[in-house]
């Protein structure tokens, strides 16, 4: 929907990287070919227990912290020494990524550490609050002012200390090399936005203070979302799906998403694989769920064929649009998905209207149309044809408190914000939602 087919290159080859993780992450770490020092300090893993000490403790400690931090576990010491504290978050982890516990860093448990270190993972259990530590990364006590183009260990502390200080769900973690490039500063420059400090990308006494306050203990920098609208949704199709990984949408439900988006038909010919899984899976869960489809104007007049191959796919998952948790049916009206931004060939209101009209009839619920302003005036002469239907607006700019609405529309339903945004129990970006109004608003739409 939306950017998302336009950007979708870019969305899948993040989704290549990400597809080793999840919930094979186990299998996948013990696969790898050269130990990693995800922290900077050393790659020599040698096993380590109780009573170790020295830079492999150190690196140890600090992918512990890494590893274990985006389920809410407080880090811990890393200060070389292995004692009860390591030993009991190696246990921990161990849990986490299903390993034997004993506590011990051997070969598994290295190589499963470097994983989860390196990429956000989530835990079953989430950890509880501990007394805070003023070394969680190891590298240096010393804090000079830094900006672009600085080097050294001062520069690796902020690096892993920004990794621990941003919600590891949507900032990849960023390599802790000792170099401050761009991507360096453009992480400090969201941290700073999102602690209300001057955000100049430079790491100062005040910038230090709040990185080395939130790394530190169980707190995140929040991922940048449109600020007055509490409730959040996502959209999903086959490519949150990255090498078959099913989504375990328990964990998105848990995460605070109330609602999903699931691709059902595209065009004539195309149902996606994974509808009635995900749709079926997202209500189960507890969300309030809607099919969508993308319509293709590559022929002239197909609204209607397309809208039966709609009603077709989605009855055949047991959607009625009445049942409690169903949302209305979505008709996705955009630019063609081809990457090359041109209007629909054949794309016109009345054969819009003739889907919307035939899908309306066959469920009962007015559809909610995807769009955006942009689209309807440069492809469909600024129409007021569909001022009647609710809306789903796409617009990726942070720059905006709300996406515009086409002419004739007064308001918005959910504002797709983002398509990069990352969910626990998903291995690929997604989009991102929030929904214009109450939770008691949203279920009356859902029928709850």
């Amino acid at each position: 929907m939306g950017r998302r087919t336009l950007l979708r290159g870019l969305t899948l080859a993040v989704a290549a990287v990400l597809a080793g993780y999840g919930s094979t992450a186990v299998q996948a770490a013990e696969s790898a070919a050269t130990a990693v020092a995800v922290c900077g300090h050393t790659s020599a893993q040698p096993t380590l227990q109780r009573g170790s000490t020295g830079d492999s403790a150190i690196e140890a400690q600090c992918e512990l912290n890494l590893a274990t931090k985006p389920s809410r576990y407080t880090p811990i010491a890393a200060d070389g020494s292995f004692g009860s504290a390591t030993e009991t978050r190696v246990e921990e982890f161990q849990r986490c990524a299903g390993l034997g516990v004993d506590g011990v860093l051997g070969p598994q448990t290295w190589a499963a550490l470097n994983t989860w270190a390196a990429q956000p993972h989530g835990c079953a259990n989430q950890g509880a609050s501990r007394t805070t530590q003023t070394a969680v990364c190891g590298h240096t006590d010393t804090r000079p002012t830094l900006k672009r183009g600085a080097k050294g260990a001062e520069v690796e502390e902020v690096q892993c200390r920004l990794n621990l200080a941003m919600e590891p769900f949507h900032y990849p973690p960023l390599t802790i090399d000792g170099d401050f490039g761009g991507g360096t500063e453009a992480r400090v420059i969201e941290l700073q936005h999102c602690a209300n400090l001057s955000a100049d990308g430079t790491v100062g006494p005040n910038t230090w203070a709040k990185l080395a306050d939130w790394s530190s203990r169980d707190t995140y920098c929040a991922p940048p979302r449109p600020a007055g609208y509490p409730i959040d949704g996502l959209d999903t199709a086959k490519y949150q799906h990255p090498g078959g990984a099913p989504i375990d949408w328990k964990a998105v439900r848990a995460s605070g998403v109330e609602f999903a988006t699931v691709k059902a038909t595209r065009g004539l010919n195309v149902t996606d694989e994974y509808l009635a899984t995900d749709l079926g899976a997202a209500r189960a869960a507890g969300l309030a769920v809607a099919p969508y489809h993308f319509y293709t104007g590559t022929s002239p007049d197909t609204g209607g064929a397309q809208a039966d191959r709609f009603i077709a796919a989605v009855r055949a998952t047991g959607y009625t649009g009445q049942r409690a948790g169903d949302l209305p049916p979505i008709f996705d009206l955009e630019r063609m998905d081809d990457g090359s931004g041109r209007c629909p060939t054949y794309g016109t209101v009345g054969d819009a209207r003739v889907w919307l009209d035939r899908v309306e009839a066959a469920f009962g619920r007015t559809p909610v149309i995807y769009t955006q302003k942009s689209f309807l005036d440069d492809c469909l002469g600024s129409t007021t044809a569909f001022a009647r239907y609710p809306l789903q607006l796409a617009d990726y700019r942070q720059s905006i408190t709300q996406p515009p609405v086409p002419s004739g529309s007064t308001t918005w339903a959910m504002w797709q914000y983002t398509d990069a945004a990352l969910f626990p129990g998903i291995q690929a970006p997604a989009t991102g939602d929030v929904f214009n109004g109450t939770q008691a608003d949203l279920d009356r739409l859902a029928n709850r």
